[in-house]
């Protein structure tokens, strides 16, 4: 059994199935999530609408005004983290505490109005400072100075494996020693670019995402964020914080196969599993699950299961964007704090959307609640421009 130094110390989740992590993976337990049209938020010139899975409108109506979506739903899966680790940020302003948070849409050019003035040559006033706030801002650098931090911050931008590689890259922080504690994750909120670039790509869904499942006709966006706080054997026995869980083993490897498209061979992402598998001293047989990036396009599924079915045979498969929509940045985040609960609770939600096997693939995800007793699980993400990248993630008890 591999030894890491990367506690999971506590974590914290909001998406379109609950505000709370709890909520959360309660919510993806019987499938509850908010799937709506976002119209009041994002006004598309489509004219055929596509509905998306969307955050509480009460949260989002709570964001303070100098601060983007994204960064509020990262500061308050941050805060719940925290509060469940019963821990003050301010108590570790004399640790070296790193900040690593993936992102995609907080970190594309957003400023839609400003652009849309300069294409109209109607330029106003407080353009320029905008832009200027823009491009002198990072996700990762606002979270470090909200907390007062003052050790290394990256925000990481491989499109949708970002949160899985900020995780990883967190991992890799503390095995080296190069930091204390890292607060990690992802976040993205629902915006015209992804909006209309995904229906771009006609692989956008106007019906909610069946993952695997042979009558799967494409994508659902969604927004959240989650934020696992990593800490350091040291720092975990200094301020007594009990394990809700490890990271055992990160994996990533880009192909470089198409700029949008997924590698049909799936050679990336079998590296990164292997990869992840080797840091972890595990074999595949030891994995309680996997939770799938199980988009629901034709494409992405059949890649993810050539890659299950050569190097994780006969391993449940749980496709959880059925009860978050595929989050972008964040979703690889969202999915290692949701694959920690399903390991905590020994409770491996079924794969909503899923109705029928498409033989192409021969994938069948869960297709009710399972229990689970093994102590570990991978979660994968494959991303735009051939990135790929694993995490294996050990339960509270898995040193028991």
């Amino acid at each position: 059994m591999v030894v890491t130094r990367s506690i999971i110390a506590a974590s914290g989740c909001v998406c379109a199935c609950g505000n709370t992590q709890e909520e959360c993976f309660a919510n993806a337990l019987v499938g509850k999530a908010r799937f709506a049209f976002p119209s009041h938020r994002v006004q598309s010139a489509y004219a055929d609408r596509y509905p998306v899975f969307l955050m509480d409108d009460t949260l989002v109506s709570s964001c303070p005004t100098d601060q983007s979506l994204s960064l509020h739903f990262f500061l308050t899966a941050a805060k719940e983290a925290f509060a469940k680790a019963n821990l003050n940020p301010s108590s570790l302003c004399n640790k070296r505490v790193g900040v690593i948070v993936g992102t995609s849409v907080d970190a594309s050019f957003h400023c839609l109005e400003i652009y849309e003035n300069w294409r109209k040559n109607t330029p106003q006033p407080n353009d320029a400072k905008e832009l200027a706030h823009y491009f002198a801002s990072s996700t990762a650098q606002a979270i470090s100075r909200y907390f007062n931090f003052t050790g290394p911050f990256q925000t990481i931008v491989t499109a949708c494996a970002s949160g899985t590689d900020a995780i990883g890259l967190a991992h890799n922080w503390i095995e080296r020693g190069l930091c204390d504690a890292v607060l990690c994750g992802g976040t993205d909120e629902i915006n015209l670019i992804p909006y209309d670039g995904f229906i771009r790509l006609l692989i956008a869904s106007k019906e909610r995402c069946c993952p695997f499942s042979k009558n799967r006709n494409g994508i659902n966006i969604g927004e959240g964020a989650a934020a696992l706080l990593v800490v350091s054997r040291e720092l975990a026995k200094e301020y007594e914080l009990h394990p809700t869980g490890y990271i055992l083993g990160y994996g990533n490897a880009c192909d470089a196969y198409h700029p949008t498209a997924p590698d049909p061979a799936a050679k990336g992402l079998k590296r990164a599993i292997s990869f992840a598998l080797k840091e972890a001293n595990l074999p595949a047989t030891e994995l309680a699950f996997v939770n799938a990036h199980g988009t629901a396009s034709q494409a992405n599924d059949a890649a993810e299961s050539e890659a299950f079915k050569a190097l994780l045979p006969g391993i449940p498969i749980w496709g959880s964007k059925g009860v978050t929509g595929h989050t972008l940045g964040a979703a690889g985040a969202i999915e290692a704090v949701l694959t920690l609960s399903a390991l905590n609770h020994h409770t491996l939600p079924a794969t909503f959307g899923f109705t029928q096997l498409d033989e192409k693939i021969g994938i069948c995800p869960t297709t009710d609640v399972k229990p689970v007793q093994k102590k570990a699980a991978v979660s994968t993400s494959l991303a735009f421009g051939g990135c790929n990248a694993a995490i294996i993630i050990g339960a509270a008890d898995y040193e028991n």
